[in-house]
């Protein structure tokens, strides 16, 4: 009889210390928030919560390359409006020069063109936007008043929306701002100089290249709006999927408190229950035995 004891006693023993076990798990899953904490509590699951660690890091970092492009195209089509504004303004100089106040009207060519040249200088994030991939040099130089078209050996930038998919904006200044030839801050300085001439054919010699270079203008505007409409696009796409593995990961990985604090409870009732029984049925032989 006494081995028998014992030998309950030995089983009520083992079967306390895993109920203790399952408290515990219990337990860490409610304050960590996750079902997995180490290796050993599920090692089937492991490499598929990688995985979606994983796969959503690269949605993340896609993300955030959309985020910064869309912010650099709201920019660039921005600074475009405003130079087309100018160019139409300077349209309408070129169009209906007053005969009487052609100086005046020459210096506002002068503070359109001083304008532009401004513009065609703007930065994001530290680099030249219409210099295509020379983005350290500025394409019109201020102190000598030379425009500098040439994008380098690329004139637009590429930004990777996806694995081995990428999403070009243009960069290149000479697309935007030569047509035909034309370059847009020469024809100002054409216009500025015929306005102080007097010169009426030179003035109405630079009407069709301002069209040309305001059309120009409206194009890659509408470029940089149907780009801009692609990278929302894709960022939708990748939210949607993003959602979905994170959804897979959290089934996996992720405690379900309600769940959890419910089992708690019901581990704790019958670990209560288990020590009850143990202490009122073989209270002298588990005592010494533990």
């Amino acid at each position: 009889m006494r081995v028998s004891s014992r030998i309950m006693a030995a089983h009520i023993k083992s079967y306390l210390a895993k109920q203790s076990t399952a408290l515990i798990e219990t337990q860490t899953q409610i304050s960590t928030g996750k079902k997995i904490n180490s290796l050993s509590d599920a090692p089937g699951d492991i490499g598929k919560v990688l995985d979606y660690r994983t796969t959503l890091s690269k949605i993340e970092q896609y993300q955030e390359n959309i985020t910064d492009a869309k912010t650099r195209v709201e920019y660039t089509e921005t600074v475009l409006g405003q130079i087309n504004d100018l160019v139409n303004d300077a349209q309408t100089i070129a169009s209906n020069p007053d005969t009487e106040n052609r100086e005046a009207l020459a210096l506002q060519v002068a503070n359109i063109r001083d304008q532009i040249a401004g513009m065609v200088n703007t930065k994001y994030a530290g680099s030249y936007l219409f210099h295509g991939d020379l983005t350290d040099t500025a394409p019109f130089d201020v102190a000598t008043g030379a425009y500098d078209a040439s994008p380098g050996s690329d004139g637009s930038n590429s930004v990777m929306v996806g694995e081995d998919i990428q999403i070009t904006l243009k960069a290149d200044g000479s697309d935007m701002f030569i047509e035909s030839g034309d370059n847009l801050i020469e024809v100002l300085d054409d216009l500025e100089a015929a306005l102080l001439a007097d010169d009426d054919v030179a003035i109405a010699a630079t009407v069709d290249p301002l069209y040309r270079i305001d059309d120009q203008l409206e194009l890659v505007r509408s470029e940089f709006s149907a780009a801009y409409n692609r990278l929302e696009a894709t960022d939708e796409r990748w939210t949607s999927f993003s959602n979905a593995v994170e959804t897979m990961r959290s089934e996996i990985e992720d405690t379900d408190i309600t769940a959890a604090a419910v089992d708690l409870q019901l581990q704790q009732t019958h670990y209560e229950v288990l020590l009850n029984v143990a202490a009122q049925v073989i209270q002298p032989t588990l005592m010494d035995f533990l």
